[in-house]
């Protein structure tokens, strides 16, 4: 993402969409009543009589609702127009602007926050981690990105038994080619960044070093009990994805997450969890990692949802970790089923029953 545009003293910032994960940042960071400006076409009817068409212009709308399904290229933006070209008629009608990559829109806030800016201005490309897990069985292909894992294809080996040795080592062979030409078609379509192949076996060994001749990329290996889709699921909780994509909003989410189960049975005064005990606990500083699923942003009671905002504000304020996940996600779920938000924290609180 690039701001192109800066003028905080009026709350304007003029932005150009360069990535998919650039669409998921704008979905954290607007909220209802900004004001957005985008270029977007629009059916009116010059007179009458006259056929209806469509006609582009640039209109302002005053956001009501954003809608962003994970894995698509545009980012849908409901609102109440503005501004706009007068002999059409538009304002104070609804529309609906599409943002996509390579799109441009300003956006204009009375107030812009620290924490928004600092999204806005660092949502440069992501890291995308190309995910492999292999077997004799089968091989899972799967992609990592900041908007959560997004499986690709499952290649079945069809290998015979290994009395027929001769048509085994042809078959096998066949199998590792149609996995490495896969994950070559996916390393180009995704700009992918780096690869971890990981498996039971050697064939791990084996796919590394052709993918490594083929591409000028980082390929890491590791070690799973099991290949195909769920090899990938345990993959993900090992630590070469760490160390590869810890920058990644859902691996940090899951260590998180693994964090709070154990010290909500262990030492339940070190967490929080629900909108109003976390922000209880950013109230008093005592917050050191903070996860909240992304449908909380856009919750539409109006208090709850400026609580939610004032909680990442001083959760960011205090220094602490916040981590927002999508939250249709496996994470984002588990999430949920705590009020949305779950919280770390630094020091115990003697909340409720517990006060002295």
């Amino acid at each position: 993402m690039r701001v192109l545009e800066e003028d905080l003293r009026n709350g304007y910032l003029r932005i150009l969409v360069e990535d998919i994960d650039d669409l998921w940042i704008l979905f954290m960071v607007l909220r209802k009543g900004d004001i957005v400006y985008a270029r977007t076409s629009r059916e009116v009817k010059p007179g009458e009589g006259g056929s209806s068409r469509r006609i582009p212009m640039v209109l302002g709308l005053r956001v009501e609702a954003i809608e962003f399904q994970e894995f698509t290229e545009k980012l849908r933006i409901r609102g109440i127009v503005v501004e706009g070209p007068e002999e059409f008629g538009v304002k104070g009608h609804y529309h609906t602007i599409a943002i996509g990559v390579g799109d441009q829109l300003a956006i204009v806030r009375e107030a812009w926050s620290k924490h928004s800016l600092d999204l806005l201005k660092k949502g440069v490309r992501r890291r995308r981690i190309l995910l492999v897990s292999i077997d004799y069985d089968s091989a899972c292909i799967a992609v990592l990105t900041e908007q959560g894992v997004k499986y690709n294809s499952e290649i079945q080996s069809d290998l015979p038994g290994k009395m027929y040795r001769v048509e085994h080592e042809e078959i096998l062979d066949e199998y590792l080619g149609k996995v490495a030409s896969a994950l070559n078609n996916v390393i180009q379509q995704e700009e992918i960044d780096a690869v971890i192949i990981a498996g039971p076996g050697d064939l791990k060994n084996k796919l590394g070093e052709n993918i490594r001749r083929d591409n000028r990329k980082h390929v890491y290996l590791d070690t799973t009990s099991t290949g195909g889709c769920q090899g990938i699921s345990e993959l993900l909780g090992r630590d070469v994805v760490k160390q590869v994509v810890g920058d990644l909003s859902i691996v940090k989410a899951k260590e998180v997450v693994e964090e709070f189960k154990r010290l909500i049975i262990k030492d339940p005064q070190l967490v929080a969890y629900g909108v109003d005990d976390v922000y209880e606990a950013v109230v008093y500083a005592a917050v050191s990692r903070i996860v909240v699923a992304s449908d909380l942003l856009h919750e539409p009671d109006d208090e709850r949802r400026t609580r939610i905002y004032e909680i990442l504000e001083k959760a960011y304020e205090t220094g602490a970790e916040v981590v927002i996940v999508p939250g249709k996600s496996d994470v984002g779920l588990e999430v949920q089923g705590f009020g949305g938000v779950i919280a770390v924290l630094r020091y115990r609180l003697f909340r409720g029953e517990h006060s002295p």
